[in-house]
């Protein structure tokens, strides 16, 4: 995957890629959320959270989840881990 230009941010490959869903660890900033969207060219959304119990008339509670290949999942985690363990630190 080659880097782009501007702001070292991964440009999607040529072709269609399987997506994957990624829960977001709970208690991560919006900045961490933002920039990982930016940074590995994946994509923020909502996905349903299955709860035992709910109605056929309710609706199910929606989460944020980062959807994109595999790979770029990996190395969104992979950042997402180091920001909130860097953050973290700032504590001790």
């Amino acid at each position: 995957m080659a880097k782009g230009e501007k702001g070292g941010r991964e440009e999607p490959p040529s072709g269609e890629e399987k997506q994957y869903y990624m829960p977001i660890p709970a208690g991560t900033p919006y900045s961490v959320i933002a920039e990982a969207v930016n940074r590995f060219g994946i994509e923020l959304s909502e996905k349903e959270v299955i709860v035992p119990g709910i109605g056929e008339n309710e609706a199910a509670p929606l989460s944020w989840v980062l959807v994109g290949s595999r790979d770029r999942l990996e190395k969104a985690h992979e950042f997402i881990v180091k920001k909130m363990t860097e953050m973290l630190e700032k504590f001790r």
